[in-house]
């Protein structure tokens, strides 16, 4: 069990970190967090189920170090001074309050360009301009897959991006 040590995360050590740091950290800037606590409404002091109260900013910044990298709880309890079974109790706790609040927001949009008359529309008219399958009704241009260098058509295959060959699709099916 490691040793408790780090930094308490408050209001003014957060305003203390540049930019920079706080965007590797949390993945938004102090005032960004402060904006989202509020947009949020989440309250000033959140308790636990096992009486614990914590303050909305370093809730939020406990929650959103976890989700920018969740993998290691023990850099999480000596960073933040905070055990590991706290750490995940507040994660849960804030996960909840804000599915239960915004909810409505979170939930599958199925009447208006997501209906699902829409999708079966999109995923035919894909299928007719020459996709081979019949439910791709999207594409997402975010993932390069890295190949060797091919035989043939190899200026097709050549990113130049990122300097090498390369494949980069990805659909979504019904």
């Amino acid at each position: 069990r490691p040793r408790q040590r780090g930094q308490r995360i408050t209001s003014d050590w957060l305003l203390d970190l540049d930019d920079r740091e706080c965007l590797w950290t949390f993945r938004f800037t102090a005032s960004e967090i402060f904006h989202l606590c509020d947009a949020l409404t989440i309250p000033m002091i959140i308790k636990t189920k096992s009486g614990y109260k914590f303050p909305h900013v370093e809730a939020l910044c406990l929650l959103l170090a976890q989700m920018r990298d969740s993998g290691d709880a023990y850099c999480m309890t000596m960073l933040y001074n905070q055990c590991q079974s706290l750490i995940s109790e507040i994660f849960n706790e804030l996960v909840i309050y804000i599915d239960r609040t915004w909810s409505p927001l979170l939930t599958f949009n199925t009447n208006g360009v997501l209906a699902p008359e829409c999708l079966t529309e999109y995923a035919e008219a894909v299928h007719e301009y020459g996709a081979p399958l019949t439910g791709i009704w999207g594409f997402i241009d975010c993932t390069i897959r890295h190949i060797c260098r091919p035989s043939h058509f190899q200026r097709a295959a050549y990113n130049g991006y990122k300097k090498y060959h390369a494949l980069k699709y990805q659909a979504v099916l019904l």
